[in-house]
């Protein structure tokens, strides 16, 4: 539990929970109550520093904390009560006391048993609820009348099961109705905001993974049903008290116990135990263990062993030493360069549902320990392997990836040497590590050629959805040109800001050319200023706008509703004539008679005002011209030479880059350089992908 103080007093103002590292979260009217401003308050406090306390932790005195993402409350949907939203993300200045931890998370659900606590977390302030309905972005809470009652500050705290999983925050509670009680009136009901409300609305608001990381869902409570079944295979292994006393103390010594003094041994079940307590106790008994096996039913024990407890998720893969030794070796590297993991990964597992913070081009600094405790969790990479052995797991095609793109550095060696031993005391063939070697080498050599990375977006609208904000679709090529779908949280409208850090993260990455970033809208759309969307993070403090690094073009539907001509046009394109459209020679009527007499011309170049523009751009959707180029800011014929540096009648095979480069300096000087080029590149073989959605079976998210 986390303390938020007032300014002033220093008394509580609500309470917050630590999310990874220095990160806190807490509610947005938590942090009003704390800087005194009204509790109703939607306006972002500017620059606003606040006073947390981690009160489960006496001793460890005040810390100061920054706002750093702002979600005020809005209004909840007709008919519910309450309101929606409410959160606030907090940075401390400081490191968070060593002790702290943050909780594991899970979904809130109807006829759950929960308790929360007072701001300042003294043991006594618990208040037990159930949670009577959660079917949205809110649940219900309604409290026995033992006890205490959710009240001030209570809010911004966690709602936690008997085990320490938290399911959500509190947010509210209802006073008790004016007048003389009735039986009919609510009795101790709280709302709050469930785990699952609180991921998306972090995810809509651009809180970057890095700080959401640790949302994840907890782990299978209790492993108490594995200890029998894991009894088994160990009585196999360690038949002979003598040897099982020596693993015993081998395990004792390697986590920081001592060895039995009477030289005894451990039940089975007391040793199985002892292995599920400890995340990594399984991997570091199997390196202990493997080198010894001489049997084909000793390796059978040691790998149902090891798959009963990783399969239900209690044990990680690796052992305490093959983890240390593989951060050791991909350090310096990641650091060195952010995107290489995140490639890796991408190339490796091409189908899977990665984790939130391998879905960006770059590893976040200091995240390459979630990143390979991500890894961990996949179980196979689902390519085939000898009948009746091990799969390989995920991690370790992931490594021979990274191996593959540094050829020619000093560790490769000593990675695929790490790789060798982890797969040899898993019982995994040789061969089946080096057909993932030759995989990966393959594939490391595509991507030294270069080829250009292509991103598909698709942009949509609803009744409702609030102006500037959009409800989006992304695909990003694979090295094969298959579309995979990147996820972009629950279906619902978001600013153009979010949707631009979305497409870059997709688009950047990898050592091919520059990206293309092809934009679906409808016609109405076609004006959208897509290419100026700031796609930089948060304190990235540069603008990076869309078309400034990337080649961004429109594509629309329209177009291709005349197949047979976008085709022919398309096929042309390089070879006729453009249609110049500059009110000199060729007014709009003029313009679209030449297109209909010409049937073979693939490009238009559009000057004029907007209503002439649209009238031609019009003709050309319908006439299927598959590459259109206008200047959106032109507000006459006399703008026209405003588009003369990118060379709109120049070679068309350069003019995706003429258009980028032209972008970086408007973007830079907006006065020498007013025009603002939008690009429309209709090409008929580039489908729209549908919305299938396919992953590996073992790329469920982590």
């Amino acid at each position: 539990m986390i303390t938020v103080l007032t300014a002033k007093s220093g008394r509580t103002a609500g309470a917050a929970v630590q999310m990874s590292g220095r990160w806190l979260l807490t509610c947005a009217h938590v942090v009003n109550e704390a800087l005194g401003l009204p509790l109703e308050s939607v306006a972002e406090p500017a620059d606003a520093w606040v006073d947390v306390a981690f009160a489960a932790l006496p001793g460890t005195g005040r810390r100061r904390a920054r706002v750093r993402h702002w979600i005020p409350r809005r209004a909840a949907e007709p008919g519910a009560l309450g309101w929606l939203a409410d959160l606030a993300v907090l940075e401390l200045r400081d490191d968070p006391p060593s002790a702290a931890r943050p909780p594991a998370w899970r979904n809130m659900v109807a006829g759950q048993h929960l308790v929360a606590w007072y701001g300042t977390g003294q043991e006594y302030s618990y208040a037990k609820v159930d949670v009577g309905s959660c079917d949205g972005p809110l649940g219900y809470l309604d409290g026995t009348l033992a006890g205490a009652a959710l009240g001030p500050g209570y809010s911004g705290g966690p709602l936690c099961l008997p085990d320490g999983t938290a399911v959500g925050l509190v947010v509210a509670h209802l006073p008790a109705p004016a007048g003389p009680f009735s039986p009919g009136d609510v009795i101790r009901r709280g709302i709050a905001i469930p785990w699952q409300a609180v991921r998306a609305e972090l995810a809509a608001a651009g809180v970057p993974d890095r700080v959401m990381s640790a949302l994840t869902a907890a782990p299978p409570a209790p492993y108490g049903h594995l200890v029998a079944r894991m009894a088994q295979p160990l009585a196999v292994l360690l038949g002979d008290p003598v040897l099982r006393a020596d693993r015993a103390g081998q395990l004792a010594e390697l986590h920081g116990l001592d060895r039995p003094r009477d030289g005894s041994a451990p039940a089975y079940q007391e040793l199985a135990a002892f292995l599920l307590r400890h995340p990594r106790g399984t991997a570091d008994f199997a390196e202990i263990h493997a080198p010894t096996l001489t049997t084909r039913a000793g390796r059978a024990a040691l790998d149902e062993l090891v798959g009963l407890a990783h399969g239900e998720g209690a044990a990680l893969l690796l052992s305490a030493g093959e983890h240390h030794e593989l951060l050791e070796h991909l350090g310096g590297r990641c650091e060195a360069d952010r995107t290489l993991l995140p490639r890796a990964t991408q190339g490796a597992l091409p189908y899977a549902r990665l984790p939130a913070v391998l879905r960006a081009s770059r590893l976040p600094s200091g995240a390459l320990d979630e990143a390979v405790r991500a890894l961990e969790s996949f179980g196979g990479d689902s390519a085939r392997v000898p009948y009746d052995t091990p799969r390989v797991p995920a991690l370790l095609r992931v490594v021979e990836y990274v191996a593959a793109l540094h050829t020619n550095g000093a560790d490769l060696p000593a990675l695929r040497a790490w790789n060798d031993r982890v797969a040899r005391r898993l019982g995994i063939p040789g061969a089946a590590l080096a057909e993932r070697r030759q995989d990966a080498a393959e594939w490391a050599a595509r991507q030294r050629e270069g080829h250009q990375r292509t991103v598909v977006v698709e942009l949509d609208r609803r009744e409702g959805d609030p102006d500037h904000h959009f409800r989006c679709a992304l695909w990003r090529t694979r090295a094969d040109g298959t579309p995979a779908r990147v996820e972009t949280g629950p279906d619902r409208a978001l600013p153009a800001a979010v949707i631009a850090r979305l497409v870059r993260q997709a688009a950047d990455g990898g050592e091919g050319d520059t990206a293309l970033v092809e934009v679906w809208v409808d016609d109405a759309q076609l004006q959208l200023p897509v290419d100026e969307w700031d796609g930089a993070d948060p304190g990235d403090g540069l603008a990076a706008p869309l078309g400034e690094e990337h080649h961004v073009v429109l594509r629309c539907k329209a177009v291709r509703r005349n197949a047979s001509a976008l085709a022919r046009r398309w096929a042309d394109r390089a070879l006729a004539e453009p249609l110049v459209v500059d009110g000199r020679a060729t007014d709009p009527k003029s313009a679209i008679v030449r297109l209909k007499q010409d049937r073979d011309c693939g490009r238009v170049v559009i000057h004029g005002p907007r209503g002439h523009r649209d009238t031609v751009l019009r003709a050309c959707l319908v006439l299927g011209v598959p590459v259109v180029l206008w200047d959106r800011n032109a507000d006459g014929y006399d703008h026209a030479p405003r588009l003369d540096p990118v060379g709109p009648a120049g070679p068309l095979d350069g003019l995706h880059e003429r258009v980028r480069r032209f972008r970086v300096d408007a973007y830079a000087d907006p006065a020498k350089y007013p025009a603002r080029p939008a690009l429309v590149w209709e090409d008929p073989e580039r489908q729209l992908p549908d919305g299938l959605w396919l992953a590996d079976p073992e790329g469920t998210e982590a």
